[in-house]
This record gives C-alpha cells, structure tokens and sequence, in this order.
C-alpha cells in the first residue's frame, strides 16, 4: 500500500503530527521473518502505543516480553535510544576481563586450598551464583560483567587444587588416617590432622605416660568360666577400659590378655598427657566398680585391677618386622610403669603413679605419697604415689587415711618408728598400705635397722 498516496487523499498532516521530533523504525513483527533471540532480561517492551490510525496488524502476543525471540527492529530500536540517552552497555576491556578473571579463579583456588573438596565444590557453586547476580546488578548499570571466562577459570582452579591435593598435599593425612585407623578413636585422628603434627612413623623420642592395667587374680576367676562367658567378660571389660582411655586422649598400644598397655602423648601430641593419664585411670578404676554392681557378666566375680603410671622419655613409632609392625613404644619408662603396675599388690593400692607424673599433674589431683622403692631391674629409687581423686573431691574418709599415712611416713623416714607404728595403726584396719607399715614400723621398733639404713623398699619382685 503506498502510505504517501493514502495520506495525500485524508490528512496531508498526519506524518507531522505523529512523528515529529521522533525517529521512525519500520519493520516487520510478523512470526516468521526477521525474528532475533532474546531472553527476558534482554527484551523490553516499546516506549508509547501505536497511535489509533497506525495500530500494527500482527497480533498482541507478538511482541511479548516472555517470547524466546524479538522482532529485529526492536533491537535497531534500542540501539537508537541508547546513542540518544548515552546509556549503552558497556564491556571490561580485554585487560580488566583477565584480571577479573584471575582474581576469581585465586579465590576459589584459595578455597580449594582451605576447604575439603566437597566444602570446595559448595563455595565454588556459591561464589559463581554470587558473581552471576552480582553481573546481572551491573547490567542493570549499563556494564557487562565478563561470565563465561570467570566460571570456566574458576572451574579449572578448582578441578586442579582437588587433583593437587588428592596426588600432593593430602597424601600424608590420607596415610595418617589410613595408618592409624585401627589405633585410634576418630576424634583423636582429626586433631592430630588439624595440629599438623604428624608423629614420625619411621620412631621419635616424645615425652608420654605409660598406662599399665592388669587384672587381680583373674586366672582363678577364669578356670571357673566357660569360654563363652570368658570372651563375653573381656570384651566387656576391654571396651569399657579403652573407650576411656580413647576419650582421654589415650592411645592403647596392646592387650595383653586381660592387660592393657596404653600411652598418653603420642601418637597425638598432649602437653597434658600426665594430667589426662591420672584422670583415665581415676575414671577406669570407677568404671570397673559400676561394672561389678551393675552388668550381669561381672556378677559375683568381684573384679578388681591395678594400674601404674610413669611419664617420662619414649621412643615411639613403628616397630616390628619387614612385613609385620605396629605402632608402639619402647624405653625404661615402659618398664617403670610395668613395675609400678605390680607394686600396687605390694601396698594393696589400684594405681600407683611415679613421682615424674605426679610433678607434671599440678595441683589437678589430691595425692597421698606411698613410699620410696626400688623396682626390679633398677637401681636408682622412685617415689611413689596414690592419686585419690580430682583436687577438693575426695572423701572425707580419703583425705583421714592420706594425713595419718603422711604423718606415719614422716616418723618413718626421720627412723622415729614407734609413732610411725601408732601413726599407721590408726587406719591399718581399712587401709592396706597403712597396716604393711604399721607391721613394717613395729618390726622395726623391735629391731632397729642399721645406721645406714635408708628408706628406700626395695622390691624384688615384678
């Protein structure tokens, strides 16, 4: 139709009026030509309507917002109104594009590094999520935020960090955790991971303590039982003692049949290993009374144990054949705290700590010292001690025995054995150690030891 024609014969005026001062598109909207995909973001509706005598003949739904395409004239439209209103897109340069990009890829490199890998793909995924909304507020500003690159950079970061630390970086802790599983409660695993700390597994010297327990009597008890009932006991009374030891920060070196060798500070390192090894063994002693009153497989065995404590000096760390090791521990220290373990027959006591452990408690425990001894296969002595209980709880009863024993165990050392006797006898009927010294005293005040004679009880046996 030639428009020109049509308007010379109704309104010459018409062109005028409508666009003037305007700049005029013309294109088609029709469906099927001319048709440029767009997103909703991207589409816009056309500033104004149609005047009444232009109305366009395609229909309405032609240039709805929410079509997956636009007709092309939209798009020369809005590049006319962003050169009219200065307010066109504008794109990063190739240099800040590659600093962009850099910088997001470090980020989550960085990541990656910190985090664990599935910890990773989750700050991955967020971090690009916040960069994707982040561009779409700067569209809005007229600035176009490069999203390709950056995802597909960070993407590779991340994909090379995790196969770093997979080949690198995480094999000393996947050994570690690999190496140790069978030794260790996991708790005590992943604090030796965060510490950093790993133990040398080829042996070390580090500073423990030494948990020995053993069992009183339990031959005799055992000929009683049928295998069943035996096994059923043990494991009963094994996993109570570990799962104690374990939450102490204990690591239990072996059973030896109804034995347990245990280490406190490695091979988690534990400034308070002394300190952690009295409590377990406190803790233990009251388990195994619970176990007596309560459990059906204890009743009427009546079972009690000993247990020693000895810190000092340690080679730890694997040991054993080419083919066969384990991770376990080696020096005097072992050995003094094996002794200690059965000096507790001697003083009928169920712990016995050496006086090197007792030094490293601080004021954590109430004490009662026991004696000076001398233990097969050493020369020099050892003073001994008997933890009562946490510092200010122990009973009435405890804190009566330990000043009669002090005061007993003065007049003794000083060779004043007659009071040493009266001092000892005064709880010899409930206190096993007080009455051995009591005996000891009166023998004593019968006949005198020799002037050389030095407080020292020298053990012989094991």
């Amino acid at each position: 139709v030639d428009l020109s024609v049509c308007v010379e014969k109704v309104d010459r005026d018409i062109f005028r009026r409508a666009f003037d001062g305007k700049v005029v598109l013309l294109g088609t909207v029709l469906n099927f030509e001319d048709r440029k995909l767009t997103s909703m973001r991207l589409s816009g509706g056309y500033d104004g309507t149609p005047a009444a005598r232009c109305a366009l003949p395609a229909p309405a739904g032609s240039v709805q917002k929410t079509r997956s395409d636009i007709a092309g004239v939209f798009v020369h439209a809005t590049a006319v109104r962003n050169l009219l209103e200065r307010d066109a897109v504008t794109e990063l340069g190739f240099p800040a594009r590659t600093i962009l990009t850099i910088a997001f890829a470090a980020i989550i490199a960085c990541a990656s590094c910190m985090l664990a890998p599935s910890g990773a793909l989750v700050a991955w995924l967020g971090l690009t999520l916040a960069y994707a909304a982040m561009a779409v507020g700067a569209f809005v500003h007229a600035l176009a935020l490069p999203l390709t690159e950056p995802a597909l950079a960070s993407l590779v970061a991340l994909a090379t960090m995790i196969g770093y630390r997979f080949v690198l970086a995480d094999r000393d802790e996947r050994f570690l955790r690999k190496s140790f599983a069978l030794y260790l409660a996991p708790e005590v695993i992943e604090t030796m991971v965060a510490s950093g700390k790993m133990p040398a597994l080829g042996g070390e010297m580090r500073n423990v303590t030494m948990f020995f327990s053993d069992l009183s009597g339990f031959s005799s008890i055992a000929e009683t039982m049928t295998p069943g009932e035996l096994v059923n006991l043990m494991n009963e009374y094994l996993s109570a003692m570990t799962d104690i030891i374990e939450s102490h920060g204990g690591y239990v070196d072996k059973y030896i049949g109804d034995s347990i060798v245990a280490m406190f500070g490695a091979p988690a390192d534990d400034p308070a290993h002394a300190r952690n090894a009295v409590r377990a063994a406190l803790k233990c002693h009251e388990k195994l009374a619970e176990l007596n009153a309560g459990n059906p497989a204890f009743a009427g065995h009546g079972l009690s144990h000993r247990i020693g404590l000895n810190s000092g000096e340690a080679v730890v760390g694997n040991i054993g054949s080419r083919r066969r090791f384990n991770y376990t521990v080696m020096s005097d220290t072992v050995n003094v705290a094996s002794r200690l373990e059965g000096a507790n027959k001697y003083y009928g006591t169920p712990i016995m700590a050496s006086e090197t452990t007792m030094a490293q408690t601080g004021d954590a425990f109430a004490w009662r010292e026991l004696d000076a001894i001398r233990v097969l296969g050493r020369g020099e002595a050892i003073k001994v001690f008997e933890p009562l209980a946490d510092k200010g709880a122990e009973s009435a009863d405890q804190a009566k025995i330990a000043a009669a024993y002090a005061e007993g165990l003065s007049c003794w050392r000083a060779r004043d054995f007659t009071k040493a006797a009266d001092a000892f006898g005064q709880m010899a009927e409930t206190d096993p150690a007080s009455a051995l010294f009591a005996t000891r005293a009166q023998a004593f005040t019968a006949n005198p030891p020799p002037p050389d004679w030095t407080p020292v009880n020298t053990l012989e046996g094991k």
